[in-house]
């Protein structure tokens, strides 16, 4: 069982994706505790957020959401000690901008009553009840969804079809947040823009490598050879 579990999770993926998941936390609830001392709220919505309806059954993409980067995260991470470091420092970069657009630049947006009661609609309360409208420029859930769609451009063993399914879902994911009513639409080229920001540092000047050194000494590839 641990071996089949070693093979399908190495052991040079388990420190990145989990600093990758620390830095989801930081950024999600350091902006959440200090909102209250920061700038005023910046309205980015645009007219045509107002036309957008709100469809609840989108909370089934919402929350796929989270498998996809999970499965990502892991199945990307297989592929190569390259690719896991490159998509993980990548990520990190990009919700390090996330923080500080956060922080210096706050947005919020007002969620809207629901009335019906079908499971969706239940499924979308527990979310308003735990995801405070706040600190939606750049979309987190965007960023993410863009990053696993990348990084399945990038393996080492191209797969048109696999390549296909993430883009579709990645949009999936972009409409999920919109007609939630989580985000607006400008939240989503930011969160693209973040994304690609942190996939270009992390690869013009090597920052992957430096993932390395967080590793245990016993199970620390040796990127010297890595192209």
């Amino acid at each position: 069982m641990i071996q089949k579990f070693l093979r399908f999770v190495p052991p040079y993926t388990w420190i990145p994706i989990t600093l990758a998941l620390v830095f989801n936390l930081l950024v999600y609830y350091c902006p959440n505790r200090f909102f209250a001392l920061t700038s005023p709220s910046v309205d980015v919505t645009i007219p045509i957020d107002g036309q957008l309806p709100f469809l609840s059954f989108f909370v089934l993409i919402y929350v796929l959401a989270y498998v996809q980067w999970a499965g990502s995260y892991i199945w990307h991470g297989r592929d190569s000690v390259k690719l896991c470091y490159h998509i993980v420092t990548a990520d990190c970069i990009a919700k390090l901008l996330c923080l500080i657009i956060f922080l210096a630049m706050p947005t919020q947006t007002v969620h809207p009553a629901i009335s019906d009661n079908t499971v969706f609609d239940h499924g979308m309360r527990m979310i308003f009840a735990v995801d405070r409208p706040i600190n939606l420029f750049p979309s987190i859930h965007c960023l993410e969804s863009w990053i696993c769609f990348r990084g399945a451009m990038m393996l080492s063993k191209k797969n048109g079809w696999y390549i296909a399914a993430q883009g579709v879902f990645t949009l999936l994911v972009f409409a999920s947040t919109l007609f939630t009513k989580q985000h607006l639409i400008l939240d989503i080229p930011a969160g693209i823009l973040v994304g690609e920001i942190g996939l270009f540092l992390s690869k013009r000047f090597n920052l992957w490598r430096f993932m390395n050194k967080l590793q245990p000494r016993k199970i620390r590839p040796d990127v010297s050879v890595v192209g």
